[in-house]
């Protein structure tokens, strides 16, 4: 509804027909009508100010709309850039999980490569603290077969002193019963160096004995040896057997002490028979030559029985020397071996371990580069929110502003309107109706013209506006 004021002019035409009216109360009007029509003028130069700063806050909105869109855009353009980073985060963190348990996985796998080699060492410290104690054994058994050669060489040089002195005494003897002695004698002599000699053979059998219980030792040593180098057996063997015919000498021995005492009783009776009857001396040259060769010939074959003992004494030594080098070389090259493959179980450790930290490194370092790109978007999203904080404000402003100076317009508006018919003077109704009529014409034309470039007024002021414009026509009819 526009306010439109062809009702009063209408009125007061009709008035000033039937009224006159003064000159002076129409200059008056028209003064107050000149004034209207100025305040309509200002009204609508700020009108149009006001339509201008209305179009340049609408393009002001359209600008901040279209920059709120692109702060959308780069809102969701950082959202997505967000869960990229979160899942690269993510996958970095996975990877980080994995290089964790690499790690692990490498420190349980040092620590037990540390500790294998550590058992390994100390194995190798026992097994050589063990070669050590075999090698003394040896030297032991080395010193042990020394002095037993070196008895065997006394036994041997005892043996030949023995056989120089049976041959001296057999030959003083002989000297001594060549003169007064018959066959009986010589043979009495023959059987007293028999005895003898079996004497002797019983204190070198007694001697051998002794080696043997010595050589017994030396076997336990050996079979305590057997379980270290089984190669021994066949060497073991051999000394079990010449242990046997040791044996077996000791019993010869003991049938030579039943055979002594046989001879015994033999020279007794042979005494008794020499006291009867004496023999030739040629017999009893016949029967010294033959125990001379007899005497030879065991000497001969006792001293090829010691030289075989001693050659397979020395062949057994042999065999132990080459079996210790053997076993030694077998246990060096062994040992060599064994801790090369430690050697490289260790550098191989030793590679993984550097490989997991350098490749924790990179992933420690693309991880503090993520993290900055993160806190760069962060503070970049801070500010764009800032931004579109401080741009919302400013729009919310700017429409309140809006809103204020369209309901100041109206406002202002209509106050001038209502003010102006308040403040104008008292209508003279002496004047003229023609001129009445042509000065009411122009305002209610020129108010007819203005009013509709305003907003709309509402019921109660349009109706207030009659009011008071029929309380002027009326004032005016009574004057």
């Amino acid at each position: 509804m526009y306010f439109e004021c062809s009702d009063p002019e209408g009125s007061l035409t009709d008035s000033s027909i039937s009224y006159p009216s003064d000159s002076r109360s129409m200059l008056k009007l028209q003064n107050i009508f000149h004034e209207y029509e100025r305040s309509i003028q200002k009204a609508r130069s700020r009108h149009g100010h006001l339509a201008d700063k209305v179009s340049q806050l609408e393009l002001e909105k359209t600008e901040l709309k279209r920059f709120l869109e692109e702060i959308k855009d780069v809102k969701s353009a950082l959202e997505r850039n967000q869960l990229e980073l979160q899942t690269e985060v993510t996958n970095l963190k996975f990877q980080l999980k994995q290089e964790q348990e690499n790690r692990r996985n490498a420190t349980m796998m040092y620590n037990t490569t540390r500790e294998k080699l550590k058992r390994t060492e100390e194995q190798q410290q026992l097994e050589v603290k063990e070669r050590q104690r075999v090698e003394l054994t040896l030297r032991n058994l080395e010193l042990e077969m020394r002095t037993l050669v070196n008895n065997m060489k006394q036994v041997h040089l005892y043996f030949q002193l023995i056989c120089t002195l049976i041959l001296c005494e057999t030959q003083r003897l002989l000297a001594q019963e060549r003169s007064a002695r018959t066959l009986q004698e010589n043979l009495l002599n023959s059987h007293l160096r028999k005895q003898q000699e079996m004497e002797e053979e019983n204190r070198r059998n007694i001697i051998t004995l002794t080696y043997i219980s010595q050589v017994g030792d030396l076997q336990v040593q050996l079979e305590k040896e057997a379980s270290r180098c089984s190669q021994l057996e066949k060497v073991n063997v051999e000394l079990k057997e010449q242990l046997t015919s040791l044996k077996s000498l000791s019993h010869s021995n003991e049938r030579l002490e039943r055979s002594k005492r046989q001879l015994e009783e033999e020279v007794s009776s042979l005494r008794r028979q020499m006291e009867s009857s004496l023999m030739d001396q040629s017999q009893t040259e016949q029967h010294r030559l033959k125990a001379e060769e007899k005497a030879r010939q065991e000497v001969r074959q006792k001293l090829e029985e010691v030289n075989l003992f001693l050659q397979s004494q020395a062949a057994a030594q042999e065999a132990l020397d080459q079996i210790k080098s053997a076993n030694e070389a077998n246990l060096r090259s062994q040992l060599e071996q064994r801790i090369r493959e430690l050697e490289g179980e260790l550098g191989r450790a030793r590679t993984t371990q550097q490989d997991s930290l350098n490749q924790r490194d990179s992933t420690r370092t693309e991880l503090d580069r993520y993290r900055e790109l993160y806190t760069e978007e962060l503070r970049l999203r801070k500010s764009l929110a800032a931004k579109l904080e401080r741009a919302n404000n400013r729009l919310e402003d700017a429409n309140a502003k809006l809103l204020n100076e369209r309901h100041r317009s109206k406002s202002l508006i209509t106050s001038s309107i209502v003010n102006g018919s308040l403040g104008g003077p008292s209508l003279d109704l002496g004047s003229p109706a023609a001129t009445y009529g042509a000065t009411l014409g122009p305002l209610s034309r020129s108010v007819g013209l203005g009013l509709p470039l305003l907003s709309p007024m509402t019921e109660g002021q349009s109706s207030r506006v009659e009011d008071y414009l029929a309380r002027v026509s009326i004032s005016n009819l009574h004057c």
